[in-house]
């Protein structure tokens, strides 16, 4: 079979959510979180179907009480599936939805599972965290590709075409698959991921525990603009490492015909005096929608409308992410999408 990850602004068939459980995780914004998880889902519910995992039936009852005003008004499904799980952040072990091709051009969807490791060991137990896509592919009923190598969804991102970004600070980092080269991982990703090329940026931002999860840093809009964090303060512990971001990004750019917008990061944001890996790039594109992290920080306003101008056919909707990202991380991080594969059989 031949893979590609399609890109996020194509069309979805629905996109997922583990609601918040974790107290090691969440205490003490616990309450915003939930709070901020709800509205997320409730605006993803305008624009398409939304599954939602939770690991008991007592939990599943709360939910469906707590949704009911919203499924009321709802033209889209609410699925709240009852799954174990370690964490909330489903969007670095759910399984990634490709469409799959065989020599006879049949086309068909399928789920592949990498594996998952809680960013490099931090975080113990992951066991059911790590067993999710089997449980996607069978309430989808659609087959599994078991591929035996570390990889989280945020830390890469493509443009359907045959590019993806990452980091060298998170996939060449020995806490993830220290036995392969990087010609090795990049064969890896090229092979089920359907890719031309990888686009390597340096390292991720302060306070981010993911070793530099490049859905922190840099983000495809359409399969020729990248949005690209950037810090203005020359101060900022963040600087150097983003201004070394965007220079790559530039000189790729140059090579391949690219548009690099640079967008830059909010304040620093203190929670329980924590600095938080608070950035515009963990966004959420959806059917109709994108949905925006914003702080209640000056630039949330100008940078909403640089989203606007980028996503003319979709609404631009900002949601307050300071609670989220107290948990290590945001809107992309809380989903993942399932990509809607258009099924051919010769």
């Amino acid at each position: 079979m031949n893979y590609i990850l399609p890109a996020e602004w194509e069309k979805q068939r629905a996109v997922w959510f583990t609601w918040p459980q974790n107290a090691d995780t969440w205490t003490p914004v616990w309450s915003d979180a939930e709070a901020t998880y709800e509205k997320v889902i409730r605006e993803a519910l305008r624009f398409q179907d939304v599954c939602l995992l939770v690991s008991t039936s007592g939990l599943r009852e709360k939910l469906l009480t707590r949704f009911a005003p919203a499924l009321a008004q709802a033209k889209h499904r609410l699925e709240i599936l009852i799954c174990p799980t370690n964490d909330s952040w489903i969007r670095d072990y759910g399984g990634l939805t490709v469409r799959a091709t065989d020599d006879a051009s049949n086309i068909k969807s399928q789920l592949l599972s990498f594996q998952f490791n809680s960013w490099g060991g931090k975080y113990p137990p992951w066991d059911a965290d790590n067993a999710v896509p089997y449980f996607m592919a069978k309430h989808r009923v659609c087959e599994v590709i078991e591929i035996p190598f570390v990889l989280e969804g945020g830390s890469i991102d493509v443009n359907g075409e045959g590019l993806l970004l990452t980091t060298r600070s998170c996939l060449l980092n020995p806490n993830r698959n220290p036995e392969k080269s990087q010609a090795q991982i990049e064969e890896v990703l090229s092979r089920y991921l359907g890719l031309k090329e990888i686009l390597w940026l340096d390292s991720g931002i302060d306070g981010d525990d993911t070793d530099g999860h490049v859905d922190d840093l840099a983000r495809f809009t359409d399969a020729r603009t990248v949005f690209c964090a950037v810090e203005t303060d020359v101060a900022d512990e963040n600087y150097i490492a983003l201004r070394r971001n965007a220079a790559d990004l530039e000189r790729y750019a140059a090579r391949l015909n690219l548009n690099v917008v640079e967008v830059p990061m909010p304040g620093r944001q203190i929670r329980a005096g924590l600095r938080t890996p608070a950035t515009y790039m963990n966004f959420l594109i959806l059917n109709g929608a994108v949905l925006v992290p914003v702080f209640q920080d000056p630039r949330d306003e100008s940078t909403l409308a640089l989203f606007a101008k980028h996503f003319p056919d979709r609404e631009i909707i900002p949601i307050d992410c300071r609670s989220l990202v107290y948990g290590q991380g945001a809107i992309h991080c809380s989903s993942m999408q399932e990509a809607a594969i258009a099924l051919t059989s010769r």
